[in-house]
């Protein structure tokens, strides 16, 4: 039985899955640079070459650290390649076609949709990669590795915007998008696909893998498939990611949309109603004594 195309998109099965996903990826982070700082066009060749590189890949440049792992920019020749093919195309292509195609709307829907399914594979794999390395080690409080398996992608997906803004200016003045889809993805991510015993990944499974096996199914999953948590989990999280990828480009919702946020605005609308306003002054010394005379 052949697998759902959007199921093979979701989960890199298709061919040259790694290389389109990472030249998507590159070309994004170009592109954040073209539109962005180096706008006028100022900018020197190797700086934003690097402040491009860094745009699409500070994650996968840094975050490996943390686990005492080799830099995948360093172990994967395929990831700085990319960088510099999508910063050819962005800026070095004759008459500058390239910047011209790539920031119409077709091609922002191209980068959109193949850089979040990069972006969905970093969720997976960070989230497995830490999972193998502390499941051996929970807390005494629960059986299943809570953090290390959540926050290691998280900080893959906002690597860049602590590298280029710093820690301050990152966080400052709202709760970055970046930092509600990494965490959010990678929990439902985590507890699905590896909280076997726990109360949350038992209590989880139990209302949706019912629906999960028949919606794999009617995907074109076999029986193993289906029961696949992992798959389940994966091809999920990437609908969530590419579908509020699309609609936070400039041409649809923008960048501020957020439905974590907007759920937010309506329930504190709903609860929080029209207050009165309450005079907290208290009376005036003169108005007692208007009181007194009248009597």
């Amino acid at each position: 039985m052949t697998m759902n195309p959007l199921v093979d998109l979701m989960t890199m099965n298709f061919p040259y899955a790694t290389e389109i996903v990472c030249v998507a990826m590159a070309i994004q982070g170009s592109m954040n640079v073209r539109n962005g700082p180096n706008k006028s066009g100022d900018m020197h060749w190797f700086h934003a070459l690097l402040r491009s590189t860094l745009a699409g890949y500070a994650g996968a440049t840094f975050t490996n650290v943390f686990m005492g792992r080799p830099s995948a920019m360093f172990s994967n020749d395929v990831f700085f390649g990319s960088c510099l093919i999508g910063y050819g195309l962005v800026n070095w292509t004759p008459l500058d076609v390239g910047y011209y195609v790539l920031n119409t709307f077709p091609g922002t829907l191209f980068t959109t949709v193949f850089a979040q399914v990069f972006r969905v594979g970093g969720v997976a794999g960070f989230s497995d990669a830490a999972f193998n390395a502390f499941k051996d080690n929970p807390s005494v409080y629960y059986p299943t590795p809570v953090f290390g398996p959540i926050l290691f992608p998280s900080m893959l997906g906002n690597m860049g915007g602590f590298f280029t803004n710093g820690i301050d200016a990152y966080v400052e003045k709202a709760l970055p998008w970046m930092i509600q889809q990494s965490v959010s993805c990678s929990a439902f991510y985590h507890f699905y696909a590896h909280d076997a015993e726990g109360y949350i990944g038992v209590t989880l499974r139990s209302y949706v893998k019912p629906l999960a096996i028949q919606f794999m199914a009617l995907m074109g999953a076999d029986g193993k498939q289906s029961e696949n948590d992992a798959l389940f989990a994966r091809f999920m999280v990437g609908c969530f990611m590419v579908v509020m990828g699309i609609l936070r480009m400039p041409q649809i919702l923008g960048p501020r949309f957020s439905p974590f946020m907007t759920a937010c605005d309506v329930l504190g609308g709903m609860m929080g109603g029209k207050k009165k306003k309450v005079n907290a002054k208290p009376p005036s010394s003169s108005g007692k004594k208007n009181k007194k005379k009248n009597q």
